[in-house]
């Protein structure tokens, strides 16, 4: 039987029991292996209506006038410019520890969201959907499959392993 954990804490593999997962972050886990498959960038994002009311931020710092929905406690945004790496603090009406709900909230006009590009490869399709901010956007993002290190690996994981790097591969 097989068992999915839909979590963007980072969990201790061997106590939860979690063969395999799909890591978006760096990954410094001496008791693990890490296969990186794919890279991501994180993407601003915002609904034309959105930015139709509100107007479009051209900088960073246009966002102080924007309502950013927060993921997580991701309240200072980082960007890259002519100097470097920098942040923004921002401010929201809403802050979730689900990405679903920040892209729920973006789809509905009511602000402005920051994502792994991964994880809106459908949603930037959608016709409302606009990004924002790209020039500032330059930092990838390693994509992961990581499991416990262990003298024998299950065919289980093995074949997981070659099913989510070809897929993610493909994807991203």
């Amino acid at each position: 039987m097989a068992y999915l954990v839909l979590s963007d804490a980072v969990r201790d593999m061997v106590e939860d029991r979690i063969d395999l997962a799909i890591r978006v972050s760096p990954v410094n886990d001496p008791n693990a292996v890490v296969r990186r498959v794919a890279m991501t960038a994180l993407v601003c994002a915002g609904s034309r209506r959105y930015f139709g009311q509100h107007g479009i931020p051209r900088t960073p710092a246009d966002l102080a006038d924007h309502n950013c929905l927060i993921y997580g406690d991701m309240t200072e945004w980082q960007f890259v410019g002519p100097q470097g790496r920098f942040g923004v603090p921002v401010r929201s009406n809403l802050s979730s520890n689900s990405v679903e709900t920040i892209l729920a909230g973006v789809l509905a006009g009511v602000g402005i969201g920051m994502f792994h590009h991964a994880s809106l490869v459908g949603e930037l399709r959608h016709p409302d959907v606009v990004t924002v901010l790209d020039a500032f956007m330059h930092e990838p993002r390693d994509v992961s499959l990581v499991w416990p290190k262990r003298r024998f690996v299950p065919t289980r994981v093995r074949r997981a392993t070659e099913f989510f790097a070809t897929a993610l591969a493909q994807r991203v």
